[in-house]
C-alpha cells in the first residue's frame, strides 16, 4: 500500500484569496482585490501586520470561517477532477493506494472551518490529518504533495517522493522535487504519476 498525503492549501485549496479578500476588509478597503495576485505570498507582498499575535488574531480567531471554510478550489471543477482521479485509482490492479488530506499550521477553529470546506466540495477521501510537524506527515506517507517551500528545510526520509505542486513562492525549489506540476489537475491527468512514485 502507498500512501500519498496531499495538503489542502495552495494545491486544493485558495486561501490565499479568502485572505486578501478579508485583510482588505478588515484593514484597508483602499486595496484592489481583482488585481492582487493570489499565486504569490500574501503574507510577503500585500498583507502587513504589526505584530506576530496580530496576525494569529486574523487568521485563527476573526475569520477562520471565512479563511479556512469558504475558500473555492484551486481550480474550477477540481473537486470533480479529484473524484475522477480516485475512481479511476480503484482501477489499478497492481498496487493499492490510500489517499489522504492534510493540513499543517491549524488551529481550534480552522479545524472545523477545513471540514466544512471538506464537505462543501463534496470529498471522498476518507484520512484528514492536521499535523504538528513534517516528521508527523513522513511518518504516514510515502509520496507527499505540496506547495510548501518548507519541506525543503527538513530532511525528506529515504525512498520517500517530494511532489510540488508550482506557485510564485516556490519556484526556486521547483528543481529539488521529485516530481513537479503546475497544478493538482495536471496531476491527475498525468497517466504515468503511479508509475513516476514507484520506489
Amino acid at each position: 500500500m502507498t500512501t500519498i498525503a496531499i495538503e489542502l492549501n495552495h494545491v486544493v485549496r485558495n486561501i490565499n484569496k479568502q485572505l486578501i479578500k478579508y485583510y482588505a476588509k478588515e484593514y484597508d478597503p483602499s486595496l484592489d482585490i481583482d488585481m492582487m495576485d493570489d499565486k504569490v505570498d500574501v503574507f510577503e507582498h500585500y498583507l502587513k501586520f504589526d505584530s506576530k499575535n496580530e496576525k494569529y488574531r486574523f487568521v485563527y480567531i476573526d475569520y477562520p470561517y471565512e479563511i479556512f471554510g469558504c475558500a473555492k478550489t484551486m481550480e474550477k471543477n477540481l473537486a470533480v477532477r479529484i473524484t475522477n482521479w480516485l475512481t479511476d485509482m480503484t482501477n489499478i490492479e497492481d498496487e493499492q493506494y490510500n489517499i489522504i488530506f492534510y493540513s499543517l499550521d491549524e488551529d481550534n477553529l480552522t479545524i472545523q472551518s477545513t471540514y466544512f470546506f471538506l464537505s462543501k466540495i463534496g470529498c471522498r477521501v476518507r484520512t484528514m490529518m492536521f499535523p504538528k510537524s513534517y516528521k508527523e506527515i513522513w511518518d504516514v506517507a510515502d509520496v507527499v504533495v505540496t506547495a510548501r517551500n518548507e519541506f525543503f528545510d527538513n530532511e525528506k526520509p529515504e525512498g520517500k517522493k517530494l511532489v510540488i505542486i508550482n506557485r510564485d513562492f516556490n519556484e526556486d525549489n521547483k528543481e529539488r522535487a521529485d516530481l513537479s506540476y503546475d497544478s493538482m489537475t495536471e496531476l491527475c491527468d498525468d497517466t504515468s504519476f503511479f508509475d513516476k512514485i514507484k520506489p
